[in-house]
């Protein structure tokens, strides 16, 4: 009987649920797979190899159960490659996004950790019988020091034709046998110098004072190079030419020591709990200690209230008693603000988990938590998927952002998936927010969660808000970015005078390029959008596939040299700004001025100690950045979201304008807020200039109630991209037609907000229904090859 498939009514043995990345009838449907008794007791969340189709894939084991097998033949698991690397919760989590979201399981347990594992397996062989083993192989083949033989020594004896399955027959003969392992990631482990002075008496040469130095600063233990130039005013570099003679004279040994790479060891870490917590801080402690097990609190606060001092003394408390907690920032950019307070209480207690983590740093994190040496993790949306034992409490801060929600399959959110987390484990939830997300805010109001609020600055004021009319502004002959009113308010910035934030959610130098005499603009040939002008690399860029072109000198229509440049985006403003404010130092920060490693901390180093008076940005410069220094906050235009067909727009645009308002006035200097605008009379600018959320929730949650939109109603979008315009409509008619259920809205198939990117041309279908469970029925019909996101962030 071929060891390979074995009918399962033959054997009392085992069996193992497995998930694999793979297409289903079902999401959460898992694979069965006999297990041998070889192979141990392996736990649940280890990694496994199973056949699958005609290919080896690596998989999950989800459990095991004893007892005879019922049902057709079943395969082996072919090897265990590792021990258990997700906690039971989390093994229970992936299944219940897998059927939320309507994504493979497989996929979904993938996503939860760090990438490229499949790129890791190694195979070697085990000799079973030497005997058996062909010629000349069995005297001159080289083991290991594990006594293994590697795949590539192996290979060396096979015929050069057929060698795979030369290989089966000697694996089936029982000659050999597969070892299969998980290789550590490709990186290098990081070294530092080390130094040790020998014992015994020798003396440096006299005219080496910097020998001299170095022997005096040394005992028998080693001390790191860094170290020692550190103690002695200088650089590593310039002690290594000196060691090393030391070292050929026999005064000292130099060596080498592995560290772990620490995310956050290049950062300065910054007072913990900077003043004792002000009453209603206290309260709102009082009301997390006070949750349920799972339970759900928004910290709602303004600015500057103190919400992160809240944070930093919950965590300590559940750190001192025995506790682990997940701390969740919307952007990369967040980490370097809150992880040096977080570090100068909790040290190397405290690890990061980011995509902008280099792959060594990913990979010492992720085991140092395996490990149990961390009990506070920090990071974006994929740490809430942290392998952390005794999980008490998750904190989701500026918990209203939308980077938050994946874009990729599995297209889960965040804050959905800190819920589901917290039910599974007991752990407290705290939501954190100045502009709370109207899902959130209905939730409380709806009695599902509890909320605290903070409504006392803990430093300065509350800004007093201008709300410029940029259609006067262009009757009275203004054509700038700039109105009069924040030009007038420019003039006072400085060093030691204050600091300003302007802030336009467009990159680039011009938003479109025209032709005057044809009235053809300018656009990516691969999404047919129109191309934006970047001023410091001079060339042209499609925001949404990456394309470049040069800036043509003629017209590529009628050949006319009119081309001229229309609309602002960042490097517009700040191009602006330096040209009417010389005096002012200008930075900008957006994702095209952070291309390289680490430079958004380089930016926030800069702006944080004074070294820039003006940054210009993106809606980056408006996500909870605490600068105690800055008096001037403004919007170059307020409406740009508002224009935006979503549901949304509204909302995400109180939620800038008064994010952007909490950025002003955090210090003992007054601060100042400017709103340029062409729709002032808005409801959404209104309730952000007065900074009242509860008048704009209680008129957009009425709108969303006639409408049927979350939270009154829950949405899902079908997403279909094909190269053929044609084939991609026709998909679209089938997934529509699909899903239309009893109770449920079907729209579309329509053209996506982005209707040809990157060569493909995209439709979406959009389905709205009154509850979860019509919005399921309909989505168990979708037809395959169809992105599913449930819960969109937006309709765009």
């Amino acid at each position: 009987m071929s060891p390979r498939a074995s009918p399962a009514s033959d054997l009392t043995t085992r069996v193992a649920a497995v998930a694999v990345d793979a297409v289903a009838d079902r999401p959460e449907r898992t694979f069965s797979y006999l297990l041998d008794p070889g192979l141990g007791e392996p736990a649940p969340g280890s990694l496994v190899l199973v056949p699958y189709g005609s290919r080896l894939a690596l998989g999950y084991l989800i459990q095991t159960t004893a007892g005879m097998a019922e049902g057709p033949a079943l395969k082996p698991v072919e090897a265990i490659v590792s021990e258990p690397m997700l906690t039971d919760d989390l093994l229970a989590l992936a299944h219940d996004l897998a059927v939320y979201y309507r994504a493979p399981i497989g996929g979904t347990l993938a996503a939860m950790l760090p990438p490229g594992l499949e790129s890791r397996l190694r195979r070697r062989w085990r000799v079973v019988d030497p005997a058996l083993l062909p010629a000349g192989l069995r005297e001159t083949a080289e083991l290991d020091a594990d006594g293994l033989l590697e795949d590539s020594e192996l290979l060396r004896f096979a015929p050069v034709r057929g060698a795979a399955a030369w290989l089966d027959r000697l694996s089936r003969s029982r000659a050999i046998a597969a070892a299969w392992e998980l290789r550590p990631p490709e990186v290098r482990p990081r070294r530092v110098r080390t130094i040790r002075r020998l014992p015994g008496e020798r003396t440096a040469p006299r005219r080496a004072p910097l020998q001299r130095s170095i022997l005096a600063a040394l005992d028998d233990v080693p001390l790191d190079l860094p170290q020692l130039a550190e103690a002695l005013g200088t650089s590593a570099t310039s002690l290594l030419g000196p060691a090393r003679r030391l070292a050929a004279t026999g005064h000292v040994v130099l060596d080498w020591r592995d560290v772990t790479r620490d995310p956050l060891a290049h950062r300065v870490s910054s007072a913990g709990l900077q003043t004792e917590l002000a009453e209603e801080q206290r309260r709102a402690l009082e009301a997390l200690d006070h949750l349920p097990s799972g339970g759900e609190l928004l910290l709602e606060g303004v600015a500057a209230s103190g919400k992160t001092d809240v944070y930093l003394a919950a965590i300590a408390e559940v750190v001192e008693q025995g506790g682990s907690v997940i701390v969740l920032v919307p952007e990369v950019s967040l980490v370097p603000q809150l992880g040096d307070r977080l570090s100068g209480i909790f040290g190397e207690r405290l690890t990061v988990l980011h995509s902008a983590l280099s792959a060594g740093e990913r990979h010492d994190s992720w085991w140092r938590i395996l490990r149990g040496e961390v009990r506070v993790v920090l990071g974006t949306r994929t740490a809430i998927f942290a392998p952390l034992q005794d999980l008490r409490l998750i904190v989701v801060d500026e918990e209203h952002d939308g980077g938050y929600k994946s874009d990729r399959t599995p297209r889960y959110d965040a804050r959905w998936v800190a819920r589901r987390r917290a039910a599974l484990t007991g752990a407290r939830l705290v939501l954190g927010s100045a502009t709370p997300d109207l899902v959130t805010v209905a939730r409380v109001r709806g009695r599902l969660a509890e909320r605290a609020r903070l409504v006392e600055r803990r430093v300065g004021g509350a800004p007093h808000v201008d709300v410029v009319d940029m259609r006067a502004e262009l009757a009275n002959g203004n054509r700038s970015v700039l109105s009069r009113t924040l030009v007038e308010a420019m003039v006072g910035l400085g060093p030691d005078r204050g600091q300003g934030i302007l802030l336009i959610n467009r990159r680039g130098a011009s938003t479109f390029i025209l032709c005057r005499d044809c009235g053809e603009s300018l656009r990516c040939p691969d999404c047919d959008l129109p191309f934006v002008f970047h001023l410091a690399e001079g060339n042209l860029r499609c925001h949404h596939c990456g394309r470049r072109a040069a800036v043509p000198g003629r017209c590529p229509h009628c050949g006319s040299a009119r081309i001229r440049y229309f609309g602002a985006g960042t490097q517009r403003v700040e191009a602006e700004v330096r040209d009417r404010f010389p005096r002012l130092r200008v930075a900008r920060l957006d994702s095209d001025a952070l291309a390289a490693r680490r430079a958004f901390e380089s930016v926030y180093d800069d702006f944080r100690d004074g070294r820039t008076d003006v940054l210009v940005g993106t809606q980056l410069v408006a996500k909870g950045l605490d600068l105690p220094a800055v008096t001037l906050a403004a919007i170059i235009a307020a409406d740009i979201t508002l224009s935006l067909p979503d549901y949304r727009a509204a909302e995400r645009t109180f939620q800038l304008l008064a994010q952007v308002a909490g950025r002003a006035g955090r210090g003992p200097r007054p601060g100042r807020v400017i709103f340029q605008t062409y729709a002032p009379e808005h409801f959404a600018i209104r309730a952000a200039a007065r900074l009242d959320l509860d008048t704009f929730a209680d008129e957009e949650l009425a709108r969303r109630r006639l409408l049927g939109y979350p939270p009154s109603g829950v949405l899902a979008r079908l997403l279909i991209a094909d190269p053929d315009q044609r084939r991609a409509e026709a998909r679209g008619a089938a997934a529509a037609e699909a899903v239309r259920t009893a109770g449920v809205d079907v729209f579309g198939p329509l053209p996506a907000y982005v209707a040809r990117r990157a060569g493909r041309w995209r439709v979406q279908v959009v389905l709205r229904a009154a509850d979860v469970e019509q919005r399921a029925e309909a989505l168990a019909r979708v037809p395959a090859g169809v992105a599913i996101d449930v819960d969109p962030e937006s309709l765009l």
